[in-house]
C-alpha cells in the first residue's frame, strides 16, 4: 500500500467522526424507582431500518431529533447525601441550549421547572445521553486495525 493510499485514510478517519457528529438525536424517556425503562443501566430500542414504521406506542422510550445537538440524562431524587435510589427518577431529553462554555460534564444544576436542585449529566453527540461517555469514537476502533495494516505495509 502506497502513501496515497494511507494519505486516502488519514483524511476518511476525521470525514466518519463528523459524520457520525452530525447526526442530531437525543433519547427522550421518563422512569421512577429501580424498575424504570429509562434507568441505567440503559437498554435503547432495537434500531429500525430506514423507513420502516414505527411500532405502536409499545416503547416509553424514543428517539427525537435535536435541534441544537445537546443530550441530557437528569436525575431526580438525588442530592449529595442520598445512599438509596429507589424513588430515583431517570430523564433523558434534549437541551434546546448547550451549556454556555461548549463543555460536556455532569453537575447538579437548578431546574427551573422542578424549582430544586437536580443532578444533570449533559453531552453532544447522536443518541449521547444513553449510558456513561465512551472515549473514542465507534467509527475510529473501527478505522484503526486497517490503518495499522497500512502502516505495516510501508
Amino acid at each position: 500500500m502506497g502513501w496515497l493510499e494511507v494519505f486516502t485514510i488519514l483524511l476518511a478517519v476525521p470525514a466518519f467522526i463528523n459524520a457520525q457528529s452530525s447526526q442530531r438525536r437525543c433519547y427522550v424517556c421518563r422512569s421512577r424507582g429501580d424498575r424504570g425503562d429509562c434507568r441505567d443501566p440503559f437498554l435503547p430500542p432495537e434500531a429500525r431500518s430506514p423507513g420502516e414504521l414505527a411500532p405502536a406506542h409499545n416503547s416509553p422510550i424514543t428517539e427525537l431529533p435535536c435541534a441544537s445537538g445537546w443530550c441530557a440524562k437528569m436525575f431526580d431524587g438525588v442530592d449529595k447525601n442520598t445512599i438509596e435510589d429507589y424513588d430515583l427518577a431517570t430523564e433523558r431529553f434534549c437541551l434546546s441550549r448547550g451549556p454556555s462554555d461548549g463543555q460536556e460534564r455532569c453537575t447538579y444544576v437548578f431546574s427551573e421547572q422542578q424549582r430544586k436542585e437536580v443532578y444533570m449529566c449533559m453531552c453532544r453527540g447522536d443518541l449521547c445521553n444513553s449510558a456513561r461517555p465512551v472515549g473514542l469514537s465507534t467509527s475510529l476502533l473501527l478505522l484503526l486495525p486497517l490503518l495499522a495494516g497500512a502502516l505495516q505495509r510501508l
